[in-house]
């Protein structure tokens, strides 16, 4: 039993938080597939994930002013952004905010801007640790960001995130995620951003494996 015990208090914070959010993500799939309990999962969602960006920035070692001027603006362009894209229907198609992401101002939940933050910082971290030039890390996360899209665009939808007019998810949308994603990254390597958090590739991973889940729930 003492082993056991010396071998816990050696294990890593990094480890219990990954496994928590793993149960945390893994309870929340789980709820969303019980008919019972999908609508109070649904409407506790802007909750968990401002708790999640939250836990994820507690993470991030040596804040610098730098750095929160560059969140910052990450956050502004992709409100704006979203903002734009609603109103008028040209940046990714023709969609409309559903209840699923909380509150909305000129017809935008202002926590999609916290949303493109988390990912593109996650996206950052990721690519940093590659040995590739700055070039390569810029469309490969863009790539990334398109993938996870592709994930996340059908469940979305089933969850009262956003719906598109029409049935069908434009090809725009994609085009438009994969060019709004190169542009955010090229803002964090010319502001010369570096930091550490363990935590980031842990949750954009997590993220990705929870939104195949509820494809397979709710889809397929």
């Amino acid at each position: 039993m003492e082993p056991l015990l010396k071998k816990i208090r050696k294990t890593s914070l990094e480890y219990w938080i990954v496994l928590l959010l793993l149960i945390f993500y893994g309870f929340g799939a789980a709820g969303i597939d019980r008919t019972h309990s999908k609508d109070f999962f649904i409407s506790f969602m802007p909750y968990s994930l401002l708790g999640v960006m939250v836990l994820l920035f507690l993470f991030h070692k040596t804040w610098r002013y730098k750095h929160v001027m560059v969140f910052l603006i990450i956050i502004v362009v992709g409100y704006g952004i979203e903002v734009a894209g609603v109103i008028t229907g040209h940046v990714f198609g023709e969609y409309t905010y559903g209840k699923a992401l909380g509150i909305k101002f000129l017809q935008t939940p202002p926590l999609i801007g916290l949303n493109w933050l988390m990912l593109i910082y996650c996206v950052f971290a990721i690519t940093k640790k590659t040995a590739l030039p700055v070039l390569p890390q810029i469309l490969f996360g863009s790539i990334l960001m398109v993938f996870y899209d592709i994930i996340m665009e059908p469940v979305a939808i089933q969850l009262d995130m956003w719906s598109w007019k029409g049935s069908d998810i434009p090809v725009q949308n994609y085009i438009a995620w994969f060019l709004i994603s190169a542009i955010m990254l090229t803002i964090l390597h010319l502001a010369g951003l570096k930091y550490r958090n363990a935590l980031a590739p842990w949750l954009f991973f997590i993220q990705i494996c929870f939104f195949i889940a509820l494809n397979l729930i709710l889809i397929w």
